[in-house]
């Protein structure tokens, strides 16, 4: 068992100096928390997984394909895979749990690979 708390979770981010971290690399699912700063209203690459956010803290809007969301704490929005999507009007800071779902290796770019 592996079991990470929100609070120790958010402070490693924190100290990552990065805007992504990776919680669990399980065979079909990757689960990493990431941060959207205010002002953040950079398109996201569509991936080769689905993905599910669940937004922890912070408030803005998300548009994923033609549809558009605004989005707060405790909201879930579920990512088809191939489907652009970006966190925009990020009024404040938003701070999300990510699921990338796929039995292929993830193709999430900000994620460093080993080597």
């Amino acid at each position: 068992m592996v079991h990470h708390s929100l609070e120790d979770t958010i402070d490693r981010l924190d100290r990552s100096g990065t805007d992504h971290l990776e919680l669990f690399d399980l065979e079909g699912a990757t689960v990493e928390v990431g941060r959207y700063p205010a002002g953040d209203d950079v398109p996201k690459n569509p991936h080769t997984e689905d993905e599910i956010y669940q937004i922890v803290s912070g408030a803005g809007k998300i548009r994923v394909g033609d549809e558009t969301h605004a989005v707060g704490p405790g909201d879930i929005v579920y990512v088809e895979r191939g489907v652009e999507h970006d966190f925009f009007d990020v009024d404040e800071e938003i701070v999300a749990l990510i699921t990338f779902l796929s039995a292929e290796p993830s193709s999430y770019s900000i994620r460093e690979t080993e080597g």
